[in-house]
């Protein structure tokens, strides 16, 4: 069955959130791409109880009947989700709602491991910031510990030069 499938990207990150399309899902289907807005519209209380549902415009894309733009929703994973329930369940409505099932949960893995990444060097460079301020802060022990050693040195050497003074001229 997955050879009725045309390879398209089903879903996407949009502000770091696993995101479809009543087009991507429209495309995978195989159907048009009115009946899953007027599914959306009959449902439209429905949808909403998952999320915000906004209609945004985009062009249509090549080789598309009709000039001007088409209207599209985006689709969080629960509305992307009650879309599919609402579809019988043909050989290719079944295998898409697999398709769709496995690229939310592939994305949602991705943006896991990219915040895993994030929050790895975000560790290490925390970690490295602190040895800095730890190396910092001993520097400044140091150097606090050297000035007022160097400040005693200079002032027992500065007495030693002027009792060495007078010998020198004796």
């Amino acid at each position: 069955m997955n050879a009725m499938l045309k390879p398209i990207a089903i879903v996407n990150v949009e502000n770091g959130q696993p995101m479809t399309s009543t087009m991507q899902i429209a495309l995978g289907l195989g159907i048009q791409h009115a009946t899953i807005i007027k599914l959306v519209r009959t449902y439209m209380p429905d949808f909403q109880e998952f999320g915000l549902v906004r209609f945004k415009i985009q062009p249509r894309l090549e080789g598309q009947h009709g000039g001007g733009e088409a209207k599209f929703v985006p689709l969080n994973e629960q509305q992307a989700t009650f879309l599919m329930t609402l579809m019988r369940n043909s050989p290719r409505v079944i295998e898409f709602k697999k398709a769709l099932v496995k690229a939310f949960f592939e994305t949602r893995e991705f943006i896991r491991s990219q915040d895993q990444s994030y929050n790895n060097i975000h560790n290490k460079l925390t970690l490295q910031l602190d040895l800095e301020k730890a190396d910092a802060s001993l520097a400044g022990s140091i150097l606090g510990s050297y000035r007022k050693k160097r400040d005693l040195l200079m002032t027992a050497i500065s007495e030693v030069e002027s009792l060495m003074q007078p010998c020198l001229f004796e």
